[in-house]
Parts: C-alpha cells; sequence; structure tokens
C-alpha cells in the first residue's frame, strides 16, 4: 500500500482571483423554462480564453427570503444537467451546474460524443493521462477552477444566502468535490458520491494511471490531483455516498478517504447503499443527499450520528446519538478483491438505554461495518474496520 502523500503546501490555484464574481455571458437560446443558460469566464488554455457552460435555477418563493444554494459536479461522460438542478429547486435550493470538458448539454453523437463550443478548454483523457502537460493546461487544474468559480457566481445572486452554499459531485464530479472542499473553504457541506481518494491504491484503471507514469511524476500527481492530499483541510461536515459494488471507487479506500476528511468534523458521515449502481441518475437519488442538506442548511431533522467505534471481546461496538430503528452487521470473509465483494449480513443488538450496538464478529471475517436505518428510514453506517 503506497503512504499517505503528504498534505502539500500550497495548490496550484489562485483562490484571490477564483472567489471574486466571475463574468457571465447569458445563452438565453439555451434556457430550459425558468433555468438560465450561461457561459462563466474559465481559466485561459494555450494562450487562450476559455468559457464554461452551467445552468442554474432558483426556486419559486413568494417571500424575499434567502435560499440556500448548492453547486453541481458531473462525472464522467456527464454535463450540464438541467434536470439535476430541477431536483434541488424544487426542494427550495438554488443550484448550478457546469460541464466541465468544454460541451454544451446537448445529445450525443454516433461516437457517444456532445458537441464542443468554440471556447472550450482541456477534456478529461481518461485517468490522469494529460500528466506530462503543463498544471495550467491539465484537465483537473481547470475543472477545479470552473467549479469555484461557479461558486463565487452562485453566492453573489441576490437570492442567494452566501452563508448558505454546499457542493455536491457525482464519480469523477466526486473527486473534484473532494479536491474543491479542500481548497475551498467557503462551502458549508459537501456530498461526494462514489469518487474517492487513494486512487493509487486502487486495483483498476485510476491505479494503472499513476502506475503508467515516471515515478517522480506519479507523487506529483498525487499531491496535485489525488483527493487524499487535499482531504485533511476540509473543514466543512460531508456526507460519503457510495454504493456496496461499486466498480469504479472501491468501498476500503472510500471509507478510508471518509475516515480521513472526518478527522475535522464529527457530523460528517457515510451511507453505503446497496444495490445503488453507477450513473448520475442513480448517484443523486439517495434521499439521504437531501435530509443531510437539510440538516445542514435549513435546521431539517439530523442523521444519526455514530460515534466511538471500537471492538470488545469479539463484539463490534459503536455508540448512537438519537434513535434508531434498525442495525446489522456487514461483513466479508473474503476481501481479495474489492470489485468482487460479497457482504454477509450478521444480527446487531441495539441498547437503547446505552446508546450502544454490539455484533458478534463471525470467525475468519476480514472486513466489516455497522449498518443503521433511522426512524425515517435513512440508512448511515459505521467506517470499514480491517481485521488481520
Amino acid at each position: 500500500m503506497s503512504i499517505q502523500p503528504e498534505i502539500p503546501v500550497s495548490h496550484p490555484w489562485n483562490l484571490a482571483e477564483l472567489t471574486q464574481v466571475p463574468k457571465v455571458i447569458p445563452v438565453p437560446e439555451m434556457n430550459q423554462g425558468d433555468i438560465q443558460a450561461i457561459y462563466i469566464e474559465g481559466e485561459p488554455y494555450q494562450g487562450k480564453p476559455t468559457r464554461v457552460f452551467a445552468y442554474y435555477g432558483l426556486p419559486e418563493t413568494s417571500t424575499d427570503t434567502k435560499v440556500p444554494a448548492v453547486v453541481l459536479v458531473h462525472g464522467g461522460g456527464g454535463t450540464a444537467f438541467y434536470e439535476w438542478i430541477k431536483q434541488w429547486t424544487e426542494r427550495g435550493y438554488a443550484a448550478i451546474a457546469m460541464d466541465l470538458e468544454g460541451h454544451l448539454p446537448l445529445d450525443k453523437d454516433s461516437e457517444g460524443k456532445r458537441p464542443q463550443h468554440e471556447w472550450s478548454g482541456p477534456s478529461r483523457q481518461g485517468e490522469f493521462g494529460d500528466y506530462a502537460l503543463p498544471i495550467e493546461e491539465q484537465w483537473m487544474y481547470h475543472a477545479v477552477a470552473a467549479v469555484i468559480r461557479a461558486h463565487s457566481f452562485l453566492r453573489s445572486l441576490d437570492k442567494v444566502d452566501s452563508d448558505r452554499v454546499g457542493i455536491h459531485g457525482i464519480s469523477w464530479g466526486g473527486i473534484v468535490t473532494e479536491i474543491v472542499s479542500g481548497v475551498d473553504d467557503r462551502f458549508v457541506f459537501s456530498i461526494p458520491v462514489y469518487g474517492c481518494g487513494y486512487l493509487y491504491d486502487a486495483t483498476n484503471k485510476y491505479g494503472e494511471g499513476f502506475a503508467r507514469m515516471p515515478e517522480a511524476t506519479a507523487e506529483k500527481m498525487k499531491q496535485l490531483w489525488d483527493p487524499s492530499a487535499h482531504l485533511p483541510r476540509i473543514t466543512m461536515p460531508m456526507l460519503w455516498v457510495n454504493g456496496d459494488d461499486d466498480q469504479h471507487f472501491p468501498l476500503h479506500l472510500f471509507s478510508r478517504s471518509y475516515e480521513t476528511a472526518r478527522n475535522q468534523r464529527n457530523e460528517s458521515l457515510l451511507s453505503i447503499q446497496f444495490g445503488l449502481g453507477h450513473s448520475h441518475v442513480k448517484g443523486w437519488s439517495p434521499k439521504e443527499i437531501y435530509a443531510f442538506a437539510d440538516q445542514m442548511v435549513r435546521g431539517g431533522k439530523p442523521l444519526v450520528q455514530l460515534v466511538e467505534q471500537g471492538e470488545s471481546e469479539g463484539q463490534a461496538v459503536v455508540r448512537f446519538n438519537q434513535p434508531i430503528k434498525k442495525a446489522e452487521l456487514r461483513y466479508a470473509i473474503d476481501t481479495s478483491d474489492w470489485f468482487k465483494m460479497n457482504w454477509e449480513i450478521g444480527e446487531a443488538q441495539i441498547d437503547p438505554q446505552t446508546h450502544e450496538i454490539k455484533a458478534d464478529i463471525p470467525r475468519g471475517a476480514k472486513s466489516y461495518f455497522i449498518l443503521v436505518t433511522d426512524e425515517q428510514d435513512f440508512i448511515v453506517c459505521s467506517s470499514l474496520q480491517h481485521l488481520a
């Protein structure tokens, strides 16, 4: 296993510039009803100015009260989904979604590509395949800058409460969200789905991407673009959401990322959704996402917090802070392949007096966690524990 990279002394983004309200150009012919289309001024690319296409929307309200807001970050093959914005505006949030690869949110062609506009910057080149280019020409540099600029624009709107803006990203957007959360501390919550850090330890295309690099370059890329280098800087509460058998982001690295970021905020939560699948629509579907956002910015009923995890006399022990409906142990006997995991179910006992959950750890278990369902049917989990 690779050693976690040290926290970088500095990052490459000019926050003094990115946190200013960016120049915006309306694109009225692309509007979707009340959802507005714009170009946001981007970072220069190969000596030329760029723009980032975005949609943004505001909720319908009958008062002048300012509303909370969220920045939405798409994953691979995604774009500025106005449908995603509607998921939030219908819940009373303002929202913005950008296309981070220089595309317009139009139908894909026969090769599965969306049309590119004339002010586009770089597109993503596989798994950090542009590592040999100057930093300012690499996709991740532009993607993170675009998200921060979109945040600066959204919080500048008269109707938006700038003290109640969060960020939510899916897959590659989860990776970007985690980096942004460690760079831009103006957010008050962060919700990555699927994407995680420690990608250089993954036994799939992500780990292979780092392995293809010269050793010195790989170390540099870990410091720049792997979320693990930025997670210790995160100061806002986070909700980490993943499926039980995601084929891109394995649970042991996902849980490790959650634990690293949670060192700063105990309010952060992990929610492992069995049978979730992997797509944008599936990634924005878990109801815990919206409940967590409401908890952070609207005084919504909080999700269960699991604390003081440990083991005692062959039992897993977890404490909880409010009434729950159900708890169970999920454990795996074979962890040789994190992309082919079989999570078995074990009984767990809830003691409402001591606020403890206890579960016997089966003989031969190599990894386990406690899954809890609260009285609102929201799911939260303890972090994964690994046994020799």
